[in-house]
């Protein structure tokens, strides 16, 4: 039987004899008699591996025949084989807990992506974190640019001539169907070139319109015209397709509106 090497590389002397280690004496001399025969010079062509395993045999009966060295190479033995036991059987349990790992995380509806070169699977919780934080991020950001309208709005109001406000018109629009698409450039467009100074657009509001029950978001601009007569014009002729309400910006807001 070829020898069987530890982890140390030393070799497995009961092992090359073929015997169990609680052998006796006269077992393990029977052994090696049995064993030497199938490596000895005189008996098979002396190849170097033949010779080495010859040459194992003799380390391995003289140390097994003396009772102090086969003692000492019990005791190194029983603890190679100990260490190698608990590797084994630590091994395992890593076995095992990977294994668990992997079919809990294959029980998620997850998706699959690529992350520095490796592929792991997202579970429903991460994925659902993930969403969250992309919400919470896209609305910190429309909070930023709706603050950052309305500065501009302000700055640009205080920027107008005294008369300003006598020339500006506030008009509303419900914030659905057709009204998203009503803003700045929507509004001036709807007049001649000429006509508009400027238009701000002012922060959204949630309120009651005659014939809904609930309240809707309307959108609300002030549009500052180049005249009085302009605005004039437009207030009497009042509201036109898509705009709920208009009125001078002037007026105080009235609470039903």
């Amino acid at each position: 039987m070829a020898p069987t090497s530890d982890t140390d590389g030393s070799v497995d002397y009961y092992e090359l004899l073929a015997i169990p280690a609680t052998s006796s004496e006269s077992e393990i001399r029977r052994a090696y008699r049995k064993t030497s025969l199938l490596y000895h010079p005189d008996k098979v062509k002396p190849t170097p591996e033949n010779l080495d395993k010859f040459q194992l045999l003799q380390t391995a009966i003289s140390v097994l025949t003396d009772a102090a060295e086969k003692a000492k190479y019990d005791q190194t033995r029983e603890a190679k084989q100990r260490r190698l036991a608990e590797t084994a059987a630590l091994e395992s349990r890593r076995r095992k807990m990977k294994e668990d790992l992997e079919k809990r995380e294959g029980n998620f509806a997850g998706t699959t992506t690529t992350v520095g070169g490796v592929k792991r699977t997202w579970s429903d919780r991460e994925l659902e974190i993930k969403r969250i934080a992309e919400e919470n991020r896209k609305k910190r950001e429309a909070v930023m640019t709706q603050r950052t309208h309305e500065a501009q709005a302000r700055t640009q109001a205080q920027e107008q001539p005294s008369d300003s406000i006598d020339r500006s018109v506030k008009v509303r629009w419900i914030k659905e169907g057709e009204g998203l698409d009503i803003d700045q450039q929507a509004l001036e467009e709807n007049f001649p070139a000429g006509h508009v100074e400027n238009v701000l657009i002012l922060k959204d509001k949630k309120r009651r319109v005659e014939g809904r029950d609930k309240k809707v978001v309307l959108g609300t601009a002030v549009i500052v015209f180049n005249s009085l007569s302009i605005a004039k014009k437009v207030v009497a002729q009042g509201p036109w397709d898509g705009i709920e309400s208009l009125e001078w910006a002037a007026e105080k807001e009235s609470e039903g509106t």
